[in-house]
């Protein structure tokens, strides 16, 4: 196809068009799906985060939340600071009360269900990250370990100067056969190859405002692009499983994803 699958503004919320979308492609892609004071409320949580979390690289990264006294924690990414992310887990939640609407909008909710199936677990935490200038993208292209449905969300332009994702439309139903096929011939799920034999499949990039939403199917081949000198970017992601999960409270092995 000649660019991403888009939804038009009265498409948002359109359930059968973004399951259509993804079953034929492996996503869908809203720009400006939030926007105005809602997008600014998420940008102040997204910088609040951060600015709280202490870097993983010098400490257990803990921030106390004022009523739970349980934390957002920092999970690995990159080497350095060039890329940072967080997990806020459900006990972050007041805290974080912009952040959470988003994970519990009704519309992701259903789509995810539709997708994944009824008993999907949906958006259980909340993926955040950080991403400064650096020579390489964030990611290589891959499909991810753990089968999921992402909801992901560009708080800084989604646009390739700012590390805008990129995806092979289309590209979901072979990298499924093949990470099935490793997984049936007895590769441990955290030593899939998938970053490998992609040679030939080239990613278009997002392009959006800020504010800009992509539904994505996991098996979809996708990588985070390139951040240029002067920019940063920000993303917000939330996670649904198909069930059942073997550990349902557990953090996604993919943290890292994008």
């Amino acid at each position: 196809m000649n660019g991403l699958p888009r939804l038009a503004p009265r498409e948002f919320g359109d359930v059968t068009r973004w399951s259509s979308l993804l079953r034929r492609y492996g996503l869908a892609v809203a720009p400006a799906w939030v926007t105005g004071g809602r997008l600014d409320l998420l940008l102040e949580e997204h910088r609040r985060a951060f600015a709280s979390a202490v870097p993983r690289d010098t400490t257990a990264a803990r921030m106390p939340d004022a009523q739970t006294g349980q934390g957002v924690g920092e999970v690995a990414y990159r080497p350095g600071l060039s890329s940072r992310a967080l997990r806020l887990t459900t006990a972050a939640a007041d805290a974080f009360p912009a952040t959470q609407s988003f994970l519990r909008h009704s519309t992701l909710a259903a789509v995810a269900a539709a997708h994944l199936g009824e008993d999907a677990s949906v958006n259980r935490f909340a993926y955040l990250t950080y991403d400064v200038a650096h020579d390489t993208p964030v990611t290589q292209l891959h499909y991810d370990r753990k089968h999921a449905l992402k909801a992901y969300v560009c708080l800084t332009p989604a646009l390739p100067e700012f590390g805008a994702p990129a995806f092979v439309p289309g590209s979901h139903d072979r990298c499924r056969k093949i990470r099935e096929a490793h997984l049936a011939a007895g590769v441990p799920q955290d030593r899939l190859p998938i970053t490998h034999g992609h040679h030939g499949h080239t990613p278009q990039s997002v392009t959006g405002p800020a504010g800009t939403l992509v539904l994505f199917d996991t098996d979809c081949l996708h990588q985070g692009g390139t951040v240029s000198a002067g920019n940063t970017r920000r993303v917000l992601r939330g996670h649904s499983h198909p069930a059942p999960r073997t550990r349902p409270d557990a953090p996604d092995s993919q943290d890292r994803s994008q």
